[in-house]
């Protein structure tokens, strides 16, 4: 029986959600975090699955160990990727004869992806070895429940606090692997998931893969499609061929997407049919939440922050324009009057990196304060005098989401995915969109900042108070698109 509040209570729904397994949670990250609680707030079964195993026991070890101990074992090995991802890479240097094997057919995977351009007898290796493994294109999940999550010494990490709606893991040892020679198009058909045998009804991913899904259900796999950037910015980390075929074999199954303006673009660079139906459409939640707002707005200051300030909050890669917004910042002169700005989020060492360092270097008022966790999030923007967000390309925005979700005043470029979002949530009257040709309305509009009559003290309790009615809207309408995505 379906219950009114709990409409997905018969379901067991699977979810990848590979961005929750990399070193830096992104926006996606978000979106997937958003996706598990309201999956079980709906009263689903959820299970995520995962390319991460078991490691520090081999075959021999686990046939003289009790099933229920091998399981705990691989529990904790994958709980251990999940909150540090870089600990098997960290391990393999530092011991080269262990149990800790390194897996040899990940370390072939991703070889042969680096011959990518190579002559034709290469690629007929790769499609040798890789029948051999595909096992005839099918790949089944082992299953290893979650139980007892609260009495993990995993329980209280930041990083892994979504695991709490999650009733288990779903484990295929290099799927991701196999999934990217697909989208490059090294093998002849997607690898199938089979999951009719765990009774799982529906496969979500949370970006578009090359995978086929089978379950017991027509419904089998619904993919999220997050943005066209590999394919319109050419500094985007992603190959746009691969990228390309991931979104083309996603097109072929149900999907859905975060934003009106991620769809209409990537239709038309598929040269696809654009439905102007809002149901396949889902906006994600907000990144802060209200525990993490209230705590914070008992903090004085973090990192020694005592001026007043402006937010940047983003990773730091070339989309995001920071080179531009700290140009702006520098000619509008707000350091004289008393104004830092904050940049909070990860530095790559790369050139662009590098290059925002230079930038900076001899500019005390500019903090880089790098990758920051939850609290100290939340503490920015409960305290910032303004949120800036000059980027070139979005699919969505959820930074922009969350300043303009408690209040906070808004400077942001007019692309379409910001649009959107003064659209979506119009209880905020200081959002500005402004032209990034334009550069001395951005320097007019920070310049204004030092006029306005604002007191953060007396402002934060407002700002979570707007924040908590307006995530309840919110909720509530990702709920239902949840619920009509599934029906």
């Amino acid at each position: 029986m379906y219950s009114k509040d709990k409409p997905l209570s018969q379901m067991r729904v699977a979810i990848t959600a590979i961005d929750l397994e990399q070193a830096e949670h992104r926006g996606i990250a978000y979106l997937s975090k958003g996706l598990i609680s309201s999956l079980s707030d709906l009263g689903a079964e959820v299970y995520l699955l995962t390319g991460f195993h078991g490691r520090r026991l081999n075959p021999l070890m686990k046939l003289s160990m009790s099933k229920k101990s091998v399981r705990e074992v691989d529990c904790a090995d994958i709980l251990d990727q999940l909150c540090d991802p870089l600990s098997r890479f960290k391990k393999r240097k530092s011991k080269k004869n262990t149990d800790l094997e390194e897996d040899f057919t990940e370390k072939l995977v991703n070889k042969l992806i680096r011959f990518k351009n190579e002559s034709i007898l290469v690629i007929d290796l790769i499609f040798s070895i890789c029948r051999f493994y595909l096992k005839r294109g099918r790949f089944s999940a082992r299953l290893i429940h979650l139980s007892n999550f609260e009495n993990t010494p995993y329980f209280g990490q930041e990083r892994v606090d979504y695991l709490s709606n999650i009733t288990g893991f779903l484990s295929i040892k290099n799927i991701y692997n196999f999934t990217t020679l697909r989208s490059k198009r090294f093998l002849f058909k997607s690898p199938t998931i089979d999951l009719r045998k765990l009774n799982i009804d529906l496969l979500i991913t949370s970006c578009p893969l090359s995978i086929d899904v089978k379950t017991n259900n027509s419904l089998s796999c619904l993919q999220l499609i997050m943005d066209f950037i590999p394919l319109s910015f050419s500094k985007h980390p992603d190959h746009p061929f691969g990228f390309y075929n991931r979104l083309k074999d996603a097109m072929k199954t149900r999907n859905c997407f975060i934003s009106k303006a991620s769809r209409d673009q990537i239709c038309l660079l598929l040269e696809k049919t654009c439905s102007d139906d809002q149901r396949n459409i889902i906006y994600p939640m907000p990144s802060l939440t209200i525990n993490k707002l209230e705590f914070a707005s008992k903090l004085k200051n973090i990192r020694g922050i005592s001026k007043k300030f402006i937010l940047f909050n983003s990773s730091v890669v070339p989309r995001k324009n920071l080179h531009f917004l700290i140009n702006v910042f520098q000619s509008s002169e707000l350091a004289s009057k008393g104004f830092d700005l904050c940049v909070a989020g990860k530095i790559h060492d790369d050139e662009y990196g590098e290059d925002i360092k230079r930038m900076c270097k001899n500019d005390s008022n500019i903090k880089l304060l790098n990758y920051v966790d939850e609290t100290e999030k939340a503490w920015l923007f409960l305290n910032a005098y303004a949120f800036v967000s000059p980027s070139c390309v979005e699919g969505f925005g959820i930074p922009v989401l969350d300043a303009t979700s408690l209040g906070v005043r808004v400077l942001a470029s007019d692309i379409p995915s910001h649009q959107e979002i003064s659209n979506l949530v119009k209880v905020n009257q200081d959002f500005r969109l402004l032209d990034l040709s334009n550069v001395d309305n951005w320097i007019y509009e920070l310049k204004l900042l030092h006029s306005l009559d604002l007191s953060i003290e007396d402002k934060i309790n407002s700002r979570i108070s707007n924040f908590q009615s307006c995530f309840h809207e919110l909720k509530a309408n990702f709920n239902q698109s949840i619920v009509d995505l599934l029906k």
